[in-house]
């Protein structure tokens, strides 16, 4: 491919994955679209990730692995991945996932580089979310207030889909270590609200997003993670205030979110006296 097609920068953050990580690797070198850097961060695993990664690299001359000496968690993570990245173009991908749109870079590069497209910040895709046996197609359209929907939450932009630019990432300062929980959204909520960026939604179903995983944050079935929605609800609102003021109908569901985890956790808490 020539050199003057864009690099684009595939960054994929893994903890404890590797008998998952071969599918999403996989499925990244079947991309049609060549001119890759894979950027590996390993968050301080103590499986046998390194050597999966190691017997990868025998065969994949574009792989760049970097790994952590104590776990950080994804935010820094991503930071990692995104520094040690020198393409125009970041795609995340998650260590569980797989693209299945051969042509999916292919696709978002080109929609990146059309001179009709100004202001793009983001490059998203309609999932297939595979629940147990199940797989469900989600079509993803662009909503009709999506700054009002970036505020409520995400649902939409869905990671392993996303394609940003890099220098997009650096000028909003990275992924916010101060946050466990909605890290990505955080960012897309950040492009759209301070920066203004363009959203460009594809109809098109790239990714297959697996969410039988333990460690998916989309449960609220613990201490620890009614803990963590509260304090990212309300970090969210005091970091947008701004905007949710601008929007009340957004901040009065943020309430209602973490009304509803405080009175979830008084009752674990009731419950184990």
């Amino acid at each position: 491919m020539s050199s003057r097609v864009p690099l684009v920068s595939v960054n994929i953050t893994t903890y404890n994955r590797a008998h998952l990580l071969q599918r999403c690797l996989n499925s990244v070198f079947k991309q049609t679209y060549s001119n890759i850097e894979v950027i590996i961060v390993d968050d301080h695993s103590n499986d046998n990730t390194e050597q999966v990664i190691a017997d990868y690299k025998e065969i994949h001359s574009r792989i760049r692995y970097f790994c952590h000496k104590k776990n950080f968690g994804l935010s820094f993570s991503r930071n990692t991945g995104v520094k040690a990245s020198i393409g125009k173009y970041i795609a995340f991908m998650d260590d569980d996932d797989e693209w299945i749109d051969r042509n999916k870079l292919q696709k978002q590069v080109a929609l990146f580089e059309n001179p009709a497209h100004v202001n793009l910040g983001i490059v998203c895709s309609s999932v297939n979310l595979i629940r147990s046996d199940k797989m469900i197609p989600n079509i993803i359209t662009r909503p009709a207030h999506l700054k009002r929907m970036i505020l409520k939450g995400n649902g939409y932009i869905y990671s392993p889909t996303v394609m940003t630019k890099r220098a997009i990432i650096l000028a909003a300062d990275g992924f916010d270590t101060n946050l466990q929980r909605g890290i990505d959204s955080d960012f897309y909520r950040k492009c759209i609200l301070q920066y203004n960026y363009r959203v460009h939604f594809m109809p098109e179903i790239t990714t297959n997003i697996y969410e039988t995983g333990s460690d998916r944050i989309t449960g609220l079935t613990s201490k620890q993670a009614l803990i963590k929605h509260i304090y990212a609800n309300r970090y969210c609102v005091k970091k947008y205030i701004k905007y949710f003021l601008k929007y009340p109908s957004t901040l009065l569901y943020r309430f209602l979110r973490i009304s509803k985890a405080v009175f979830l956790l008084l009752c674990y808490r009731f419950k184990s006296n």
